[in-house]
């Protein structure tokens, strides 16, 4: 049998027509290969679209708007003073010798803070003593006189009426004892009284005297501010008046200590307006909670009132956009953008007043790269 020559064209003809299985194995080949070809390249296809649409897709977090009890709330700054300022009097008359505390000193109950000369208090005591010690001796006498006489009145030398004349002279000697022994007690205290005491704790803000000075009896010393009670003047808007009224509580704070929380009360609204601001004063009044000193500033926060079921949403999931403030509502992998009227931010929440429901899911990071109508993917729920 000749063998087939590949380069000889005739004869490559010649043997395919004598082989009809030979042709049909070809064409199956080439049919074969074009459909597998023809697949290779739809699932090429699907998979590029998946990876179109997941591209197109914001990646974001979720959230959820909830109910929570949050303070409606209004902040000022004003100004600690003392609720009582009282002043300490010179109680003796007398010319100043000595002051032992100066204006910014704290003082205790009881503590002397400055001297008046106890020289004319030392003699008004000496005299008094004195005079104790001669009604006493006059009431010696005059009890051994009395005595003689009761034995003469029983002798009959004696009339009754000149014994009833002893006895009354010796009954008038003893108030006049009485009377000697409490102006003495009196002189007593009137030089402790040149002491001049501080009559409370507190600090002393005004000196009005000086070394040399004659004090009269009532003359105003010094001012001591107490500060184991506060008071704190704010001042608000006159729009804002009807807002307030007593009972409110107050959160008050220093800048030098903010962390430091001190809670009072409103306990008057001056109805006087300040014509300077057109603002009105708030009073509050609050227990020291430490080294609060009168004529500090504080920063107070007024708690108008409390909204039990207010909706709140994390901060950043409300947006600003030309429509004014918006949230993104989920749907399905969609978002919808819906306007809403905020209210207060407290603790990264703010309160939404319109535009929302308890419940509703939101778009939260990344809501900033959000449009309305667009396509999501949900990473993780806040």
């Amino acid at each position: 049998m000749s063998k087939l020559s590949v380069n000889n064209p005739s004869q490559r003809y010649d043997t395919l027509k004598k082989s009809p299985l030979v042709i049909a194995m070809a064409l199956a080949g080439c049919l074969g290969l074009a459909s597998i070809q023809g697949c290779s390249n739809d699932t090429q296809s699907a998979d590029m679209e998946s990876t179109k649409v997941e591209l197109a897709a914001s990646l974001i977090t979720a959230s959820t708007v909830k109910n929570r009890a949050i303070e409606d709330t209004v902040s000022s700054m004003g100004q600690i003073t003392s609720i009582s300022t009282p002043k300490i009097s010179a109680e003796v008359a007398g010319r100043i010798i000595a002051i032992y505390k100066d204006i910014g000193k704290t003082v205790a109950k009881g503590e002397i803070i400055a001297k008046i000369d106890p020289q004319l208090a030392r003699l008004g005591q000496t005299a008094t003593q004195a005079n104790v010690k001669r009604l006493e001796a006059i009431l010696t006498n005059q009890e051994s006189i009395l005595k003689r006489n009761q034995q003469l009145l029983e002798k009959g030398f004696i009339s009754n009426s000149r014994f009833d004349d002893v006895e009354a002279q010796l009954i008038a000697t003893k108030e006049q004892i009485v009377q000697a022994k409490a102006n003495h007690q009196s002189a007593v205290e009137q030089l402790s009284k040149t002491d001049v005491r501080s009559s409370v704790d507190g600090q002393i803000i005004k000196r009005l005297i000086s070394i040399g000075d004659y004090a009269s009896r009532g003359k105003p010393l010094f001012e001591i501010s107490t500060s184991q009670k506060l008071q704190v003047v704010l001042l608000f808007p006159e729009a804002m008046s009807s807002k307030f009224k007593q009972g409110q509580t107050v959160r008050l704070s220093t800048p030098t200590n903010p962390n430091e929380i001190a809670a009072g009360q409103i306990t008057e609204i001056l109805s006087a307006i300040d014509a300077s601001n057109r603002s009105i004063r708030i009073v509050v009044e609050v227990e020291n909670p430490g080294h609060w000193k009168p004529g500090a500033s504080v920063r107070g926060e007024v708690v108008l009132n409390v909204k039990e079921q207010a909706l709140v949403v994390p901060a950043q999931a409300v947006v600003l956009r030309p429509a004014g403030q918006v949230v993104y509502i989920i749907e399905d992998n969609f978002v919808k953008q819906r306007i809403v009227v905020t209210g207060q931010t407290i603790d990264g929440h703010v309160e939404i007043l319109e535009g929302v429901n308890s419940g509703e899911r939101i778009a939260n990071d990344g809501a900033g790269f959000l449009a309305d109508n667009a396509r999501i993917r949900i990473q993780g729920v806040n």
